[in-house]
């Protein structure tokens, strides 16, 4: 266990100086980017560009700069995921993704959607408030409690299911799934994969060609270091002109600037996704983040993190915790979960003395990024071992 990582290599990045971009770290340990990407100081520099340039130019701003910001962006995401920049749409949140896609399907036939009790809860939310329109959402459980079983999956798409929509990234265990081996089994079926991606893109690589995923839904908030109010809708080229979504709106039209109403006609790429006006300064901020990402390279930061999960997870043993987590690194992101029913309080001890992590339902969630070190895994595990000898109820929970 925990020992895949011999032979690789990081490739230039020098981490003492990026972890100086994020001034938050002079002052706590943040080990909650499953929770919010730490500002930089190059987010925190567009943002006030944005703002300059509203000062500046007012709307004139939107033909000089902001529309080819957007542009930039999304080509800044293309990058990040290795597609086509056409296949690439600016949407505020996944739900806002996920009402685009749920609005352009034909659910009459294939009135399916599957997806799993360890996935984050919107996916479920979305579909399930779908059937007054004839929509079964089936949740696939899990038997331990950190993965799902893929022919457990497997048994649930058939010739009527639309969409498998899960996540490449359980959000409270940190496994990653098996992509490929999904996309496989949904091709049998002629059934969509769409991934909501949030957890993983930014730590963990993807190619999108490769992995076979046709929608992939993915944010700023956490990983790719954007902050809220900006998100990430690939679409297989080869979809796109099948999908004519009804939640709409004038961003989406080919010829926005003409304001017709007696015609409507989706522009051909996938930016028919984009219904209403973005929020300019989160297209800013995200587009700081990705381009931070794509300098250093998802593949060095994977690397990274690995290691500095291996050193938390080996120190959280050593300490006898209670971990649900993956025990293969392999499939391992970097969020790890300690079982606890008093997590919330353990979330706030720790806060009084500097260190931000989360909690979620049993358990305290930790995540270290690229701009942690060995000093922020040391201080967590040993302030946890202090919080836990004062406190006798904390391992009242094995195997929530």
């Amino acid at each position: 266990m925990l020992n895949r990582l011999e032979g690789l290599q990081l490739i230039d990045p020098d981490w003492v100086a990026l972890r100086k971009e994020f001034p938050s770290l002079e002052k706590i340990s943040y080990l909650n980017t499953c929770s919010l990407g730490l500002l930089s100081n190059r987010c925190r520099v567009a943002t006030e560009r944005y703002l300059d340039l509203w000062l500046e130019l007012g709307a004139s701003a939107w033909y000089s700069h902001w529309m080819d910001e957007m542009i930039s962006l999304r080509a800044e995401f293309a990058t990040l995921i290795s597609s086509e920049i056409e296949e690439i749409a600016l949407v505020s949140s996944i739900s806002a993704g996920l009402t685009a896609v749920s609005s352009s399907l034909d659910f009459s036939n294939r009135y399916k959607v599957v997806t799993t009790e360890l996935d984050f809860p919107t996916l479920a939310y979305h579909f399930s408030a779908l059937q007054p329109r004839g929509v079964e959402t089936i949740i696939v459980p899990s038997d331990d409690g950190v993965t799902v079983d893929i022919e457990r999956l497997a048994k649930q798409v058939d010739e009527h299911t639309a969409l498998l929509a899960t996540s490449r990234v359980f959000f409270t265990t940190g496994w990653i799934q098996d992509i490929p081996a999904l996309s496989k089994i949904c091709k049998k079926t002629g059934t969509l994969l769409l991934v909501d991606d949030y957890q993983a893109t930014g730590q963990v690589p993807l190619d999108i060609r490769k992995s076979g995923i046709d929608i992939l839904l993915s944010g700023g908030l956490k990983w790719l270091l954007g902050g809220p109010g900006i998100s990430y809708m690939y679409v297989r080229n080869e979809l796109i002109s099948s999908f004519q979504p009804t939640a709409t709106g004038w961003f989406a039209q080919r010829d926005q600037f003409s304001f017709r109403v007696d015609s409507r006609e989706y522009k051909e790429d996938a930016r028919r996704f984009e219904a209403g006006t973005p929020s300019v300064a989160s297209v800013y901020a995200g587009k700081a983040g990705v381009s931070l990402i794509n300098e250093i390279g998802v593949e060095n930061i994977r690397i990274r993190t690995l290691n500095l999960t291996k050193q938390l997870v080996e120190k959280l043993y050593g300490n006898n915790f209670s971990l649900r987590i993956p025990l293969d690194l392999d499939r391992h992101a970097s969020i790890t979960m300690i079982e606890t029913r008093e997590s919330r309080r353990v979330v706030e001890q720790l806060r009084e003395e500097g260190i931000i992590v989360d909690s979620r339902p049993g358990g305290v969630r930790l995540s270290p990024y690229f701009y942690n070190d060995e000093h922020d895994i040391a201080r967590v595990v040993s302030s946890l071992v202090g919080i836990r000898e004062a406190m006798p109820e904390f391992d009242n929970s094995k195997r929530l």
